[in-house]
C-alpha cells in the first residue's frame, strides 16, 4: 500500500496543472476558451456573407464565383455588424509506457450567432502522439506559427492563412540537434475542400460527344496524399526559422451525361507543389516582443494559401483540342510582415501588412460586352492590419482588431455596373474580442 501510495504521489508531481486518473499512470488535462466576437465590416470587404459577382467569363473560361470572387448579390451588399459566440475544450491525456509517454489529444469547438438550440460541437483536433510519431488529425506540418500575425478571429491577414489547415496525417518528427528539427508527413490532399477548376467554355471548350449534355469537370477520384516536408530552427531568446515544401497531386475529370447518367469523358493529372519560408525574431525590448516574415509560393496547390482568392481552385482546365484538354497549374504567391510589442505584461501592441497575387494564366475579358479590353486574370491583394490587447488578469484578454484590405484586377476588365466592383478597390473591418482561457 505504502508503494502504491508513493508512486500516486510520484505521478501527481509529474502531472503540473493535470489529474492523475486512479489506479493509472495517464495525467489529463483539461482547457479551451469561451469566447465573445463583434465585428463591423464594410460592404466593400470581400468574404462578407452573401457578397459575390455573379460570373466572370474570362475568354471561354467560366470562373467559378467560390475561386475567385466571395459571392453575393450586388443589390443585397450593406454594411454589416456581425456578433457570434465561440467556445472550445480539448482534453490531453498522456501516459507513461514502457516505450515512452504516449499522448492522446482530443479538441472540439462550436460556434454560434443566432441559434437558441445552440450549435453542434465540431472536430479540431484528434491524434495520437508516440515519440517521433503522429498519426491523427491537427495542424499541417507545413504550417510555421511562430512567424503568424496576431489579429482578431474572423480575420487571417492575406498570405497568412496555413493557421486554418488542420489535415488526419501521419508525421515523423526527429531533433537534428543545434535546434535543427525536420519533420516528414504524409497528409490527406483532399484538405476540407474538394479542389476545384477553372472550365473552358466557348470555343475553348471540351467538345460534346453525339448524345452529351451537361459537361461538366470535377476532381477525380485520388488516394495520393500530400507530401510534406519541414525544416525547422530554434534557438531561444534569438528566434525561429523555417522552410517548407509540399507535393500534391491534381486529378480531374470531364463528365457527360448520357441518358441522364454522368459518364466520365477523359481525365488528366499533374503534379503541384507549394514552398514556404518564415523567419520570427524576438526582440531585447521586452519578454514576447517579436519582427516575423513569411513568404509563400503555390503552382496547382492553393490550399496551401488560403488567402481570399482561390482558395479552392487549382488548376485551369481548357484550351481543348478534338480528344483532350491541357491542365494548367493556378500560380499564387504572398508575402506578410508583423511586429508584437508588450509595453506591459498586460498592455501590449501588433500590426503588420500581407501582399499577395493569383494567377490564373488565363487571358479573356470580365463579363458580357466587354470583349474590346482584354487582359490577363491576376487578382493582386493586400492588406494592413492593427491591434490592441488588454490582459487585466491572466488567461483573460480583451482585444480591438483595425483591418484595411484592397484589392486590384490589374489590366482585367470588370464592369462595376453589373459586378458591383471596381478594378480596385478597398474596405475597413473592426472587430472587439473578448477570450476567457482556463
Amino acid at each position: 500500500m505504502r508503494v502504491g501510495l508513493a508512486h500516486e504521489r510520484a505521478t501527481v508531481a509529474a502531472c503540473p496543472g493535470g489529474v492523475v486518473l486512479p489506479g493509472s499512470d495517464t495525467c489529463v488535462k483539461i482547457g479551451g476558451f469561451a469566447r465573445f466576437v463583434a465585428t463591423a465590416i464594410d460592404k466593400n470587404w470581400l468574404g462578407t456573407t452573401t457578397y459575390f459577382a455573379d460570373h466572370i467569363g474570362v475568354n471561354g473560361y467560366s470562373v467559378d464565383p467560390a475561386g475567385v470572387v466571395p459571392t453575393l448579390g450586388f443589390g443585397q451588399r450593406d454594411d454589416t455588424l456581425a456578433i457570434y459566440s465561440e467556445g472550445r475544450i480539448n482534453v490531453d491525456a498522456l501516459t507513461r509506457t514502457d516505450f515512452g509517454t504516449v499522448r492522446a489529444f482530443i479538441e472540439m469547438q462550436a460556434v454560434d450567432d443566432e441559434t437558441n438550440s445552440g450549435s453542434p460541437f465540431a472536430l479540431r483536433h484528434a491524434y495520437v502522439q508516440a515519440g517521433n510519431w503522429l498519426f491523427g488529425k491537427t495542424w499541417s506540418t507545413y504550417r510555421f506559427a511562430a512567424a503568424e500575425a496576431r489579429t482578431a478571429d474572423p480575420y487571417h491577414v492575406v498570405g497568412d492563412s496555413t493557421q486554418s489547415m488542420r489535415r488526419n496525417q501521419l508525421r515523423f518528427t526527429k531533433s537534428v540537434g543545434g535546434g535543427l528539427t525536420v519533420a516528414l508527413a504524409l497528409e490527406d490532399q483532399k484538405f476540407s475542400n474538394p479542389p476545384a477548376a477553372i472550365v473552358g467554355t466557348g470555343n475553348t471548350a471540351p467538345p460534346l460527344r453525339p448524345g452529351g449534355s451537361d459537361l461538366q469537370v470535377v476532381a477525380d477520384d485520388n488516394a495520393m496524399p500530400d507530401v510534406v516536408a519541414t525544416l525547422n530552427w530554434e534557438k531561444k531568446g534569438v528566434g525561429s526559422a523555417q522552410v517548407s515544401a509540399a507535393l500534391h497531386h491534381n486529378r480531374y475529370a470531364e463528365q457527360q451525361n448520357f441518358g441522364g447518367a454522368q459518364t466520365v469523358i477523359a481525365s488528366d493529372s499533374n503534379l503541384g507543389f507549394a514552398l514556404l519560408a518564415g523567419l520570427k525574431l524576438d526582440l531585447p525590448t521586452g519578454d514576447g516582443d517579436k519582427v516575423a516574415i513569411l513568404a509563400n509560393y503555390t503552382d496547382g496547390a492553393s490550399q496551401y494559401l488560403l488567402d481570399i482568392y482561390g482558395a479552392g481552385t487549382t488548376v485551369v482546365w481548357g484550351r481543348c483540342g478534338a480528344t483532350d484538354c491541357i491542365m494548367d497549374g493556378v500560380e499564387k504567391w504572398s508575402l506578410i510582415a508583423s511586429a508584437t510589442h508588450y509595453w506591459t505584461k498586460a498592455w501590449s501592441v501588433a500590426f503588420g501588412a500581407g501582399y499577395a497575387e493569383t494567377d490564373y494564366g488565363a487571358v479573356g475579358t470580365a463579363l458580357v460586352g466587354r470583349a474590346a479590353n482584354p487582359g490577363v486574370l491576376k487578382v493582386a491583394t493586400w492588406e494592413a492590419f492593427a491591434n490592441v490587447q488588454w490582459e487585466p488578469v491572466p488567461k483573460t484578454r480583451f482585444l480591438v482588431d483595425v483591418h484595411y484590405g484592397h484589392i486590384d484586377y490589374r489590366d482585367f476588365d470588370l464592369d462595376p455596373v453589373t459586378v458591383g466592383l471596381q478594378d480596385a478597390q478597398g474596405a475597413w473591418a473592426g472587430t472587439f474580442e473578448v477570450t476567457r482561457r482556463f
